[in-house]
């Protein structure tokens, strides 16, 4: 990867890269802060991004406060996390099939939607706040891909769909949403499909492991060499691998 190398742990953000203005996009709305440019090499493939200049801004923002308050809302997508330039790594290096559909999750600022593209897939870059989609669309179209959709999604109410392959990076942060997280997983995930959670090595991880056997999923966990875990690691870069539980027929 290009940029500074992080040696602190994954699960804290990216904030010493350096900073280029962009200006005030036409496509995007005028946010606290301001945008920023940043640009990231990952396996060979280079990805000029668009993304908040000053995430921490969001914090000030009255529009965020009420959005707290309603539901305890946090301007999560506004970071950028060193989990996610590794799972875009991870992404690249497999083997999909040709034209596979993917759903990403939380997708935030949008980078594992864009590797996904990179890749030739059909990505649909989902998330809860409607300016993380417009900005990881945004970003799709100034990297070249024309492929990539939208879509506004809330855990809690999953739409009628199903894919092959699910995505999402640093998703485990808060208790109250691995049940929805996995509920969801339970229903959109197609029969034989795979969903691919990365996470940057968060306390919580844990607890999200011991409830997926009671949404009838299999998880492995795996290392960023692809190599197995045998349990939940703290502070580090991890992949978990869920997919439906494989029922034997005994008649």
């Amino acid at each position: 990867m290009s940029g500074t190398e992080t040696t602190h742990p994954d699960t804290l953000e990216y904030r010493q890269h350096p900073q280029t203005s962009a200006g005030q996009p036409k496509e995007l709305p005028a946010i606290p802060g301001g945008w920023t440019e940043r640009e990231w090499t990952i396996e060979g493939r280079t990805f000029r991004l668009t993304l908040p200049a000053e995430p921490d801004a969001f914090l000030e923002d009255p529009e965020v406060h009420e959005a707290f308050d309603r539901d305890q809302y946090m301007p999560y997508w506004a970071y950028m996390w060193p989990s996610a330039l590794k799972m875009v790594a991870a992404i690249l290096k497999y083997q999909w099939p040709a034209d596979a559909d993917v759903l990403e999750i939380g997708a935030g600022i949008g980078i594992v939607g864009l590797a996904g593209l990179a890749c030739g897939l059909n990505v649909t870059i989902s998330d809860y706040e409607p300016k993380a989609v417009d900005l990881a669309m945004h970003n799709a179209r100034r990297n070249g891909f024309t492929k990539g959709q939208g879509l506004v999604l809330d855990w809690r109410s999953p739409p009628s769909r199903q894919f092959p392959i699910l995505w999402g990076c640093e998703l485990l942060y808060e208790d109250r949403n691995h049940e929805p997280l996995l509920e969801m997983t339970r229903q959109m995930l197609t029969p034989g499909g795979v969903a691919w959670f990365v996470d940057g090595g968060r306390m919580r991880a844990e607890r999200f492991c011991q409830l997926v056997p009671q949404y009838d999923l299999d998880i492995q966990l795996f290392d960023e060499l692809r190599q197995p875990l045998a349990a939940p690691r703290v502070g580090q870069y991890q992949l978990f691998e869920i997919r439906h539980r494989q029922t034997v027929d005994r008649r």
